[in-house]
């Protein structure tokens, strides 16, 4: 079974790493199915991955212009403060300017070879003629009336209760079911067919795999064990790249080292983009007074605790519980401080769909309060309702 997280990333590879990709797929081609609801994730996304790519390009371009620019200006102000003249500042710019055009030079260059356009995936889709091929027969049937309705309840069921797979996407506005029904259609083609199940997928969020200090362990044991009850079978799951080096090493299909690591890359892209939050400014511009609040009361304690510690000299246990008291309270003042500034961060740069911010946070501590936030307005959004 694939995923639609390896499906999507052949639009985020070159074109040779592309073909090699494909080409390592069809030597299980005659095992190969993809559930109904991850080839519906695979249509709907398809636009967005291939955007994703492109806008790759350019934000690396831009970046490179904006370090090339303070560096730059940083040279200007040593220059003016060290009184170079003008010979001597150019000797100094010059190198550095030319390098960082050379660079931003090459990568539209790699740009320019890549071969998808919006409009081209629009119009003539590449990625969708060599799948459609290498998939026709292979798509299962989505899930009866009933069945889905069902599903749909039992999604809700594991997302409230944390039970694998699917909760850690409670968060999402859109398609919070996707995981759990790809699964429910995955367990109903195993009882049928009878076969063990390898799930090739780059889904690695803690409710599909196991891991430990980063490591992935495999499947989850509720997973394993929900496929050996209903259907009587062993399950696996591979990331792409992993697959992918196995097709290198054990079959004559041709796998460089180079589409390996491009696999690899677009994994990790991938974990980036699962922690992307989508938030409305109320909720942004509401968890920054929360913030701002936090800090200003941290800030009274803070003096507080302080002028009583001056004026406890002879009590060794009062001021050792005012010494821990302060620790806390700049503990607690240094998160809310990098929160606002991540935060902010992540503000300035997010793009909007449909109104709603688009934030890229790495902060565990701020994407979890922002998400129990945004959880907690959708569901006053439905009952609402």
């Amino acid at each position: 079974m694939i995923d639609s997280s390896v499906l999507l990333d052949l639009y985020r590879v070159t074109p040779t790493a592309r073909r090699e990709m494909i080409d390592s797929v069809l030597t299980i081609e005659e095992n190969i199915w993809v559930p109904h609801q991850v080839a519906l994730e695979f249509h709907r996304n398809r636009v967005e991955a291939a955007r994703d790519q492109l806008s790759f390009y350019d934000e690396t371009c831009k970046s490179l212009e904006a370090a090339r620019n303070q560096a730059l200006q940083r040279l200007n102000e040593f220059a003016n403060r060290s009184a170079l003249d003008n010979s001597e500042k150019g000797r100094l710019k010059k190198p550095l300017e030319s390098a960082f055009n050379i660079a931003i030079e090459r990568v539209k260059s790699h740009q320019e070879g890549f071969d998808l356009t919006v409009g081209r995936v629009l119009n003539d889709d590449p990625v969708l003629k060599a799948l459609a091929k290498l998939l026709d027969g292979k798509v299962g049937q989505s899930l009866p009336e009933d069945e889905y309705a069902k599903a749909q309840v039992e999604a809700a069921r594991r997302r409230d209760g944390r039970i694998p797979p699917g909760y850690k996407d409670r968060a999402k506005r859109t398609n919070p079911d996707g995981d759990y029904l790809w699964w429910e259609q995955t367990l109903i083609k195993a009882a049928e067919a009878g076969k063990p199940v390898l799930i090739i997928s780059n889904d690695e969020k803690e409710d599909w795999i196991n891991k430990r200090l980063d490591f992935s362990l495999g499947p989850r044991e509720e997973l394993v064990e929900e496929m050996r009850r209903r259907a009587g079978v062993a399950l696996r799951i591979v990331n792409f790249a992993t697959f992918l080096e196995v097709v290198r090493v054990g079959s004559p299909v041709s796998v460089s080292r180079e589409t390996v690591s491009q696999a690899n890359i677009a994994r990790r892209q991938g974990e980036k983009r699962a922690k992307r939050i989508f938030v409305s400014p109320a909720i942004v511009d509401e968890y920054e007074v929360f913030i701002l609040r936090a800090l200003e009361r941290n800030e009274r304690e803070l003096v507080a605790s302080m002028a009583e510690q001056i004026e406890i000299t002879d009590d060794p246990d009062v001021k050792e519980f005012l010494d821990a008291r302060i620790a806390r309270i700049r503990y607690a003042d240094e998160l809310f401080r990098r929160q606002l500034h991540d935060l902010r961060e992540a503000v300035a740069n997010a793009p909007r769909l449909k109104g709603d911010l688009v934030l890229h946070i790495e902060n565990d501590s701020l994407r979890r309060a922002l998400f129990e936030r945004a959880y907690e307005e959708r569901k006053r959004a439905a009952d609402a309702q």
